[in-house]
């Protein structure tokens, strides 16, 4: 559920950042976005890496939005908690 999300945000966002992240996730990890789901850290890292640190954050916030998962605070550190109790981490 979590990957099928991230694909939809990013496709909202324009193709180019779903191949850019994908291509990105391929090269460095040997998995595409369906890695978000075994470590969300990862993926953040990615993100942040490709696209700088605010445009991680406001993935990961609207990810974590869109999945209508409750967390304490907008922090990095509560968003990525959240997808991982999700995860069942």
């Amino acid at each position: 559920m979590i990957s099928a999300t991230a694909r939809e945000i990013l496709r909202r966002l324009g193709r180019p950042f779903e191949a850019t992240i994908t291509a990105y996730l391929n090269s460095k990890y040997g998995k595409g976005i369906e890695i978000i789901e075994e470590d969300p850290r990862k993926f953040y890292n990615a993100l942040k890496e490709l696209f700088g640190e605010f445009a991680a954050k406001i993935f990961i916030y609207d990810l974590v939005a869109e999945l209508h998962l409750s967390v304490e605070s907008t922090g990095v550190e509560d968003l990525l908690k959240a997808l991982e109790e999700y995860l069942g981490g």
